[in-house]
């Protein structure tokens, strides 16, 4: 049985609630969530849909709390299509219930994935004292590497609160080489990407410099699939709509090898059933394999500098 769902196109212009009024092509899913591939085939290739001059269509997947179902679920998934992510632990919660234990996150980092830092406590750091958010800030790095981690270069704020504090961006950039807040569906900035690019390349942003601003590399934009999810309600097919109109709203701002734009993808969870900021299984491989069958290079948060 197939089910039709209609696919949005949208110009983002850092609205989040712009982008859910103009709609275009359809979409066809099983009845299971998955993308019906041979059935979308015209839908996603028209000419009009097709990106202008070679155009480069990239995405960075990263995770946060650092879930269990994170590395059951999400991992194998992602070795399929041999797709990098980094995955942003929380360092007072491992090994608690349905959350990495130390062994799952030093194994991830072994098999090539990045582990960042997203505090210690998970509290909001613009709402404590510069004391609290400099430990919960800093601690959390000593945390992971005493732990194991080899290296820890990123750091996803909690809640996405504190990117636009003069202080907490301060005592951010003494401790990592990026970070990443929330919550728009594109980062935009200012990069190069070569003709011959392949996943083990970096590409050059000019944008990001180590100048410590709200603007910066240590202010990376990212979208929430489960904050969206909890704002509006949506169901699988609802969310796989919405991933698509955001992965493919890059298409306006990158021409040929100019990259002005670029979706950083934040999960949560992923389990047999979506919920509270959780992703089910089968619409994260349906957005797994989208990005694959369209072509997407999959970079690492840290490839952008």
């Amino acid at each position: 049985m197939l089910i039709t769902v209609i696919l949005l196109f949208l110009i983002p212009i850092g609205i989040n609630s712009l982008f859910d009024n103009t709609l275009d092509k359809s979409i066809v899913l099983n009845a299971n969530g998955t993308l019906d591939n041979k059935s979308n085939q015209a839908a996603i290739n028209t000419p009009e849909n097709a990106p202008e001059r070679d155009e480069k269509k990239l995405a960075i997947i990263t995770f946060d709390d650092g879930k269990k179902g994170q590395i059951t679920n999400a991992k194998p998934i992602l070795d399929g299509y041999n797709y990098t992510a980094t995955f942003a632990i929380i360092c007072n919660n491992v090994s608690k219930s349905d959350e990495l234990n130390w062994n799952d996150i030093v194994q991830l980092e072994k098999e090539g994935y990045d582990i960042g830092s997203h505090s210690m406590n998970h509290i909001k750091l613009e709402d404590v004292p510069n004391n609290v958010s400099e430990y919960e800030i800093s601690e959390s790095k000593e945390c992971l590497l005493d732990n194991g981690v080899k290296e820890v270069r990123v750091f996803t704020y909690p809640k996405n609160g504190g990117s636009d504090d003069p202080f907490i961006l301060k005592e951010v950039s003494k401790h990592y080489d990026l970070a990443r807040t929330g919550n728009d569906p594109l980062e935009f900035l200012q990069c190069q990407i070569g003709s011959s690019y392949t996943m083990m390349n970096k590409i050059s942003c000019s944008s990001l410099g180590n100048d410590i601003n709200k603007d910066g590399r240590y202010s990376i934009i990212g979208w929430s699939h489960d904050a969206d999810r909890e704002a509006k309600g949506y169901d699988d097919s609802q969310m796989l709509q919405k991933f698509i109109q955001v992965v493919e709203s890059q298409n306006k701002y990158n021409k040929g090898n100019e990259i002005r734009s670029i979706p950083v993808l934040i999960y949560h969870d992923i389990d047999k059933e979506s919920g509270f900021y959780t992703t089910s299984i089968e619409l994260f491989k349906a957005e797994m394999k989208y990005l694959h069958d369209n072509d997407f290079i999959v970079i690492r948060l840290l490839d952008l500098i």
